[in-house]
């Protein structure tokens, strides 16, 4: 049972370590801002619950079971308004996608701030 646990503890740090690593990555790779902003707010949320989970099975107490809830729960909560915000907050300084939205349900609704140089 004990070497299961390790085997389990062990895949649970290097997978969440991984997708905390891809989320670096996708965030020099990227191609834009908004994709960037999309990569670090989903990849880090799931790769950082996977290490909170991942202690809770290393250190099983009642307290480190509520400690990580709380902080999953925080993830969960604060990240997509961040992403949201920060996205919001992209768009309005004028930053345009390097592919063109689809559809642009913001256009005429949101002010956007001239950059010098734009048509």
């Amino acid at each position: 049972m004990e070497l299961i646990m390790k085997i389990l503890i062990s895949a649970g740090l290097l997978g969440g370590s991984f997708f905390c690593l891809v989320s670096a990555f996708g965030c020099l790779r990227m191609r834009d801002s908004y994709a960037r902003m999309h990569v670090a707010t989903k990849a880090v949320a799931f790769g950082g619950s996977i290490l909170v989970i991942t202690y809770f099975l290393a250190q099983p107490t009642l307290t480190n079971l509520l400690i990580g809830g709380l902080i999953i729960g925080f993830f969960y909560m604060t990240l997509p308004l961040a992403g949201h915000f920060l996205g919001r907050a992209i768009y309005r300084g004028g930053i345009k996608p390097r592919v063109p939205f689809v559809v642009n349900e913001a256009e005429g609704v949101l002010p956007r701030h001239k950059i010098e140089g734009d048509p």
